[in-house]
């Protein structure tokens, strides 16, 4: 037998998270100022063509006789097992669409602000670029659609990314940019912080390794964490048009939403009445690894997720078995507070940016 000659650890993946599309779907040259390549990734291409055939008209054959691809498709998932903080960056603000850097005095190291984009303004768009048996294809006007966080307590976070192309792909032949080269986020480097009611308040200016949540006190549950999930979702739509060409001419977010699970080892009765009392929470994970990104600088490797407005929408009740350390589960239902965005992520990369301008 001939030993295959294909190996699946021999693939590639790049992206223009540095530098969006000039328009949709018209693509990025890939360079190491456009775009930067991933490791430790998971990608589907997610074909999702439209097959027509003529089976349902007369033909005079049984079984018909002929079929068409009548339209292109494709939503590509991107999965990190153990995500690094850049990995992080490109794809929050690629889901969120807006992404404001902040720099560190004048060193290399940058705080990038990643909020939803306001409604009625257009999500921005890249380019990907990935290899799998020798065969290397582009896929052009990428959108972000779905972001899933998460992280159990020992482990490392992962993430989810849920995409939206154009459908157009085609053999590419570009050099793969460089890899950042970055330590793994951990959840051993996760502080969690709960603030309810009038002692809600959202910093402007985050403060890494604390809470930025709170006018007091706010609860810690970082020694009580046993697992999370955060949630983004814009519900994309692909949008056809007249005069395509069997491809996307645009995608469109529809009415987005957020969400927040985590469980929790159960300590007393305080929790469940903020379920009871319906009480706004405020939440922050904030992620703080022990190296700066610059020397001689005052950041560090890492992010934080903020959302300003949450309640509890189901009752946590205390569970385990009969030799188990009892558990909380806490569901969150993400609201508005009319002054912040509903979900804030802070960022922190030796990036300078993140889709900017071509």
């Amino acid at each position: 037998m001939t030993q295959p000659a294909k190996k699946g650890w021999d693939q590639y993946l790049m992206a223009s998270v540095f530098k969006k599309e000039a328009t949709y779907a018209a693509g990025v040259t890939h360079t190491n100022v456009t775009s930067c390549s991933f490791k430790g990734f998971d990608f589907d291409p997610g074909y999702a063509d439209t097959i027509t055939s003529d089976k349902d008209e007369i033909t005079g054959k049984e079984h018909g006789y002929d079929q068409e691809i009548t339209a292109y498709g494709n939503n590509p998932t991107l999965k990190f097992a153990r995500v690094r903080p850049n990995d992080f960056a490109a794809f929050a603000a690629l889901v969120m669409g807006s992404s404001t850097p902040s720099q560190d005095a004048a060193l290399t190291a940058y705080r990038h602000k990643n909020v939803p984009i306001t409604d009625g303004t257009d999500l921005p768009s890249i380019s990907v670029v990935h290899k799998i048996g020798g065969i290397q294809t582009e896929y052009k006007g990428v959108k972000g659609n779905t972001l899933k966080l998460s992280g159990e307590a020992g482990g490392f976070l992962s993430m989810d990314v849920g995409m939206m192309a154009s459908g157009q792909r085609a053999t590419n032949a570009a050099s793969f940019a460089a890899a950042i080269t970055e330590s793994w986020m951990k959840i051993d480097q996760l502080k969690f912080f709960l603030e309810t009611g009038a002692n809600i308040s959202i910093g402007a200016t985050p403060t890494q390794g604390t809470e930025d949540i709170s006018s007091a006190t706010p609860d810690d549950f970082s020694i009580r964490g046993k697992s999370f999930e955060f949630g983004w979702d814009n519900k994309m739509a692909g949008q056809p048009g007249f005069g395509g060409g069997g491809y996307l001419q645009d995608a469109v977010y529809e009415r987005r939403g957020a969400s927040f699970k985590s469980t929790i080892q159960f300590a007393s009765a305080a929790e469940i009445a903020y379920f009871t009392a319906q009480d706004a929470c405020a939440i922050e994970l904030d992620f703080k690894a022990a190296t700066l990104i610059a020397v001689g600088g005052a950041m560090y490797y890492g992010a934080s997720i903020i959302i300003p407005r949450a309640k509890i929408k189901a009752y946590p009740q205390p569970k385990g078995g009969v030799n188990d350390s009892l558990t909380q589960d806490f569901d969150f239902e993400v609201f508005e507070d009319g002054t912040n965005p509903p979900v804030i992520i802070y960022n922190y990369t030796a990036q300078a940016a993140y889709l900017a301008a071509p």
